[in-house]
């Protein structure tokens, strides 16, 4: 069961070792609570302040949590000017630019890729061929409360003009078209038409007058998680749809990039989108709690919840669930901060009568955001709330007080045992 939980811990909460040295004044994000015979993981946000400035939440976040905890969270989040959210996008999900003429078009065409593709992903969704973008975006966010979003900010070319879409019904295809830099037919170079066509897959949901409906391969596997567990997903959960809510993040090819440049392992790219091998064969072992817990009589979901509680509760938990390299880290925790950070700075600078800003983190990225926050803008903690994020009941587990006891103890001479593993690995590679 131990294995079966540290497997997710990268996933579920993105707990990680400190990019940042550690200093004394450091709060922390993330608290186990005992009252009246039940153990409750919280999670902090807090609210920064600085002169001139407006002020500045960190929300802190796990993936999958109870219903109640995204509803105070939403709650928070109503109250803000603008949001900024954690979301490793697709490449060509980002407004494309026009820092030179070979760029623009460059990053244009990856845009019209992903609203293409994203097209076709609705068109046979809901087995219709899209008629305009404004069609892309409404059925997306039904997919996912993300996509709309992600499609209006796409869909404007580098020269800051909306992609035209044409539909073909005899051949079952649509196009999106930018008319390049010079904003009509033809032309040469950055000003030549850029097209991009899609043929779609047009399924009859109901042949032999039954309704077929085909099953994802890709299982999400944190919103199997949290169904699994009786929990909410966050996706599901919060209002990304929100016109305030803004995707503050890079996107999985700039993580590859940094990757394959610090000399990372590159397959965390598989674990972002949810596609690798391991992702799928973990989907499956999911499937075999609930019957678990049936052939134990109930229990079994409690005490899952309770092993995440003392997991994530753990400091440097994520030593223990995986060894993770400081290069990947440094991607993951410093890069991807790095990008919210730059974002801070432009929001600041642009947004008019601006008063809030929130940031939507997983927990594990707000010790940097707390360090680099104060050096750079000056900001300083000056309110906090703690939400519960899961709440168990030790007695309603498969586990007794003797048993619970010797797992506390077996899991932090793991944690022990893991950071020696560690600290020997990186002595021998500094030899």
């Amino acid at each position: 069961m131990f294995e079966f939980i540290a497997m997710y811990m990268s996933l579920v909460m993105q707990e990680a070792p400190q990019a940042v040295a550690e200093a004394p004044e450091t709060p922390s994000w993330i608290r186990k609570q005992s009252d009246e015979g039940k153990l409750s993981l919280d999670i902090a946000s807090r609210k920064y302040s600085a002169e001139g400035k407006p002020d500045l939440w960190l929300i802190g976040v796990s993936h999958v949590a109870d219903e109640s905890f995204y509803a105070q969270i939403e709650l928070l989040l109503d109250e803000l000017d603008v949001v900024l959210y954690e979301s490793v996008r697709p490449d060509g999900a980002r407004p494309p630019v026009n820092t030179s003429p070979e760029h623009a078009v460059k990053s244009t065409k990856a845009s019209m890729e992903f609203v293409a593709n994203l097209g076709v992903k609705v068109a046979e969704e809901f087995g219709t061929i899209p008629e305009s973008i404004d069609d892309i975006i409404i059925d997306a966010s039904l997919i996912d409360r993300r996509f709309g979003g992600w499609v209006d900010d796409a869909s404007i070319d580098a020269w800051n003009r909306p992609f035209a879409l044409q539909a073909f019904p005899e051949e079952s295809a649509f196009g999106v078209w930018s008319y390049g830099s010079d904003g009509a037919i033809g032309g040469e170079g950055s000003a030549a038409d850029l097209f991009v066509k899609r043929t779609v897959n047009i399924k009859d949901v109901f042949a032999d007058g039954v309704i077929q409906i085909e099953e994802d391969e890709n299982v999400n596997m944190q919103a199997a998680f949290a169904e699994m567990l009786e929990l909410e997903f966050q996706l599901d959960a919060l209002p990304y749809e929100e016109p305030n809510w803004f995707c503050s993040d890079l996107t999985i090819g700039e993580v590859n990039e940094l990757l394959h440049k610090k000399g990372a392992d590159t397959t965390v790219i598989d674990s972002l989108s949810g596609e690798s091998l391991t992702a799928k064969l973990s989907a499956d072992l999911m499937k075999l709690v609930p019957m678990l817990d049936s052939l134990a009589g109930g229990g079994v979901v409690e005490t899952v919840k309770l092993l995440m509680i003392e997991l994530l509760s753990m400091e440097d938990s994520m030593e223990l669930s995986s060894d993770m390299q400081p290069e990947l880290m440094e991607v993951i925790i410093v890069d991807r901060n790095t990008e919210v950070l730059k974002d801070i700075g432009v929001t600041i600078d642009i947004v008019e009568d601006l008063n809030t800003i929130g940031v939507l983190y997983g927990a594990g990225h707000m010790d940097d955001f707390h360090k680099r926050l104060e050096v750079m803008f000056d900001y300083k903690p000056t309110e906090e709330k703690w939400f519960t994020s899961m709440r168990v009941n030790p007695e309603q587990s498969l586990l007794d007080e003797k048993e619970f006891r010797r797992l506390k103890m077996m899991l932090r001479y793991q944690m022990h045992k893991a950071k020696q593993a560690n600290e020997a690995k990186k002595s021998n590679q500094g030899e």
